[in-house]
Parts: structure tokens; sequence; C-alpha cells
């Protein structure tokens, strides 16, 4: 299907595509053993300067569009899903400062964050919640004009190699966020959590004791921060649902690839099962939909389309659902070899799990989704 990409996108997606297979690819190995990304290989991300792809030159960012990073996260996660967690939580807090912050807050990170030379986490979810404001316990308490904040957050990625964090506190008068320093006394970085997949991203707790912010440092308006996060999390979903379509492309080509190769009694077995024919024929209609549902509000969000919530949630039920399956199914082309660590699609299919459970799983996506269409 054309696409009708600019000579830019279809420039930066090539040029992402290379880099990826020569610079990622070498070291995926190496990442799984060691559940370590290598620093050569981070500095190398972030010197890409993937993340500022679609933000305003003013602050440091590329200029390009929303589809160019798109683009970007696809090709990285067709070559090793997990290299997209760095970028993508650095253009979420970029999303967020270029859309909330005051000039200040945008000169001291947002420039910073753009142009590579500091990481951002992104700090709402605690051991009690992913997405419900009353759940949060973290509190934030007015001491002159500063602010102090106790509680502990959960599943943060870059948490423990990010310069700067947006943190989500209670206040008296609702959710606010604050943006913090992590070199602050008060923020110390707790357990590192292992996953069935994503080895080498960066991700646990976050503890905050005492942490003293001043009133300069919070994103928006006291009691906003719920609305920033709603506003980012559809930015932070769409970009996402990159990373499933170029995962569910790989298992296709792994697939495509095994049943040309693997033979019975002389002949491929592409060639030979109409069952191995179905389920590739069915593995790549779903990876056509998934991609042009994908483009088509990567579109919208070009446009500057603000209400975008319930198609970013449908966008992730129906992408994530297809990377699954896709996966699954390139699985059950090897056969038994599917789900030995000989073969990329083993690791394919526990990495397709990443979807419906981060930035919200299914589950909520159909809640938000469905009271939209409902109201």
């Amino acid at each position: 299907m054309d696409y009708n990409f600019t000579e830019e996108e279809l420039s930066i997606q090539d040029t992402m595509g290379k880099f990826a297979k020569k610079e990622i690819s070498p070291f995926i190995d190496q990442i799984e053993n060691e559940n370590k990304m290598p620093d050569e290989l981070l500095s190398k991300i972030t010197n890409m300067r993937i993340s500022g792809l679609p933000f305003s030159e003013k602050w440091g960012g590329a200029g390009a569009t929303y589809i160019s990073l798109l683009l970007a996260v696809e090709e990285l996660s067709y070559v090793y899903m997990p290299s997209i967690f760095h970028p993508l939580v650095n253009a979420m807090a970029a999303f967020g400062f270029s859309n909330f912050a005051s000039d200040y807050l945008k000169d001291k990170y947002l420039r910073r964050i753009l142009d590579g030379s500091i990481n951002a986490a992104w700090a709402f979810t605690e051991p009690n919640t992913g997405s419900d404001p009353k759940q949060i316990t973290t509190k934030a308490v007015k001491d002159g004009d500063d602010w102090i904040l106790n509680g502990t957050k959960r599943f943060i990625t870059n948490s423990s190699i990010a310069e700067v964090a947006a943190i989500f506190a209670a206040t008296e008068n609702g959710i606010t966020a604050f943006v913090i320093d992590t070199d602050n006394p008060g923020y110390k970085i707790g357990r590192r959590e292992k996953f069935l997949a994503f080895a080498g991203s960066d991700n646990g707790d976050v503890i905050l004791e005492n942490a003293r912010v001043p009133s300069k440092n919070i994103l928006g308006k006291t009691g906003r921060g719920f609305d920033i996060l709603l506003a980012v999390e559809v930015f932070a979903k769409v970009t996402a649902c990159a990373g499933n379509i170029g995962l569910a492309q790989s298992a296709l080509d792994h697939a495509v690839k095994y049943a040309k190769e693997k033979t019975h009694r002389g002949t491929p077995i592409g060639a030979k099962f109409q069952m191995t024919q179905w389920l590739i024929a069915t593995m790549a209609s779903n990876v056509a939909a998934s991609r042009s549902f994908l483009y088509s509000v990567g579109a919208k969000m070009d446009k500057g389309d603000k209400n975008l919530a319930a198609e970013s949630a449908l966008l992730k039920i129906f992408t994530g659902k297809c990377a699954r399956e896709v996966a699954s199914d390139a699985v059950q082309v090897h056969g038994a070899y599917g789900i030995t660590s000989e073969f990329p699609v083993e690791r394919l299919y526990r990495e397709s799990k990443f979807s419906e459970v981060v930035l919200g799983t299914s589950e909520i996506q159909r809640v938000i989704a469905a009271s939209s269409l409902l109201r």
C-alpha cells in the first residue's frame, strides 16, 4: 500500500533501518544474556535523536513529522523491540514539556531532552495503581515556595539513567505533575524489575523521601496533572503501536523465511502445506490492517487532532492483538523449533505481550474507547 510518505520521511525510515541492523542487531544476544543494554549502544541510540524528530526546532527538535517518529520506532522494533523504550519515554516527556511546560522548564529541560544530552523519566504508576488518580498515594505538601514529595513509584522506565523526571503526586486540589532533577537527595532508585522479555530496559521503583521541589518546577498547573497524563498517554500509545507493527512484521518475515527453507520430503513446507499458507496469509493480513490503522492515526496527529483518546485506545487494542497473534502464528509455523532460543520468534513471542499490558491494559483501553463512543 502507498502511504504517500514524503522523501524526508522515507529517508528517516531508511536511516533508522540501516542503523538498527548495523548497530543494534549485533548486541541482541549479549543484551538478552546479560540483561543490560551496553552504555555504548545506549549512547548511539540517544545520538540518533529519535525522540526529537517531531518537535519544534525552536527547542532543539528536528522539526520533522510525527509520521517520521512512527517510522523510526517501527524500524527499531523490527530489529529489537526493547530498543524503543528509551527513546519512547524521552519522547513522552518531550511531548509533556512541549505542550504544558513554562518557557523556563522548556529552556532548562526540553531543549536538552531533544538534543539527547539528558534522559527523562515519566512517573505516574504506583504499587497500587496504574491509571486511577484517586489511588495515588504519593503526596506533595506545600512548604513556602517549595513542595515536599513523599511516595513510591513503580515500573518507571529510564528511572535510574534519567537526569530529570516528571513525578505525579496528590495535592490539595488534585494530581499535580512536578519536574525533579534526579540528583535531588530525595530522589532514590529502588529495585529493578525483571520481565518475561525486554532485557536491557531500565525499569523499576522510584522512592521519594522528602524530595524538595520548587514551585517553578510544576508542569502545567496544580491539580491538572491527570489531564497532562491523559494527553501524553495518547501520544505514547500511538507511538508504541509502531513498535507492535515492527515486531509483527519481523515475526511475519521470519515465518516466511522458515516456510521457504524448511522442507518436508524435499519440498518447502510453505509450498506443500495449506495450513502453513493459511497461517502466513492470516499474519500478513493482520500486519497490513494494523499498519494502515497506525498511519491513519499518525496522519491525524500530524494535523493536530486533539480528540484521539478513543482512537488511540482502539489502535492499541488492535495492534497489540496483532503483534501477539502474529508472533504466536510465527511460532506455530516453526513448530517445536519456535519455542527454542535458536530462532528469534521465541523472543518475539515473549515481547509481543508488551502492548496488551503496558501503557494501560487492553481491558482499560476498551473502557476508554467504549466510554467515548457511548457518550
